[in-house]
């Protein structure tokens, strides 16, 4: 994550000043640093090519739109090329092996999506409807319908709670914003509603696996990195890690390392599976799988 600048749709000469993040799923850029919910996020899947073009520039491909951004140093750009590729090239490799149950933008082409509730609300403070997907335990925010790609924002609904609020208008509230919708119709409101608090009690059932993963006293730091709370694994290597280093094992490609989330892939954590990773932990695995790093390559 950094700061870059960002070239406008439009192409003007004019740069905007964006903090932008990495992740496992997207990559995503905010006003600032303090920011909780994008201004924009392009899936990682989506992403077909990543080129430098001069000047501290490089240019993020997607089948529907070309990102330009300006680093500070030609160094610094480098970097970004250089991680963006390697997701680009996991993901590729991987492509057949991720079952998250979030929208195909979010996911390697072709993955299937089953939205409980999709379509058109308007967002109070805006003057045009924005097209919304609850899927699994999140709520996709889009310009357009989402199969075009390229996502405003995304809201983990584990910290939500919706709140009607009149006949046709609800709210959707984080501890860092409120979303007030208004839906076409009182019939659509109350689908809506079911639909998010649906998706707010998935949430909170899917935390359920990451606690127990979490009750083996190492398990609860990634175990590349040691940041708290890892919500990812490698279920081959019985590491749990945090979703920047899951992203650095995605491309690695899945016949090094087979990456699943504790909180979204439900299916694959079997009770056996689970107390592998509790007999295990980061620690003792640590210990073996890197038994044989000299302490100058350490992490």
């Amino acid at each position: 994550m950094g700061w870059l600048d960002k070239n406008p749709p439009q192409g003007s000469l004019y740069y905007q000043r964006r903090w932008v993040k990495l992740d496992v799923d997207y990559l995503r850029y905010f006003d600032n640093d303090k920011e909780v919910y994008s201004k924009r996020i392009i899936p990682t899947a989506a992403i077909t090519g990543v080129t430098n073009v001069g000047e501290q520039k490089f240019e993020v491909v997607t089948t529907n739109r070309t990102f330009l951004f300006r680093a500070e140093s030609d160094s610094e750009r480098n970097e970004w090329v250089s991680v963006l590729q390697n997701f680009t090239k996991g993901r590729q490799e991987g492509s057949r092996e991720i079952t998250a149950s979030v929208p195909p933008s979010l996911l390697t082409p072709g993955s299937p999506l089953t939205p409980e509730q999709q379509g058109y609300l308007e967002l109070r403070g805006l003057r045009s409807k924005l097209y919304t997907v609850v899927s699994g335990d999140k709520v996709f925010l889009y310009k357009n319908d989402y199969r075009l790609g390229i996502g405003i924002t995304s809201i983990d609904m584990n910290v939500g709670n919706v709140k009607d609020t009149d006949r046709r208008s609800f709210d959707l509230t984080t501890p860092y914003r409120i979303f007030s919708f208004l839906a076409d119709s009182e019939q659509h409101k109350e689908q809506w509603v079911e639909a998010m608090r649906d998706a707010i009690g998935e949430a909170l059932s899917n935390s359920e696996v990451a606690n127990q993963i979490w009750a083996e006293p190492s398990n609860g730091c990634c175990a590349d990195c040691g940041a708290a709370k890892p919500e990812w694994a490698a279920i081959n290597l019985c590491v749990v890690v945090c979703k920047r280093c899951a992203g650095e094992h995605r491309g690695l490609g899945p016949s090094i390392s087979k990456v699943r989330s504790l909180k979204m892939d439900r299916k694959v954590w079997t009770e056996e599976l689970i107390q592998v990773f509790l007999l295990l932990g980061n620690e003792r695995l640590n210990g073996f799988w890197a038994a044989n790093v000299p302490p100058s390559e350490a992490l």
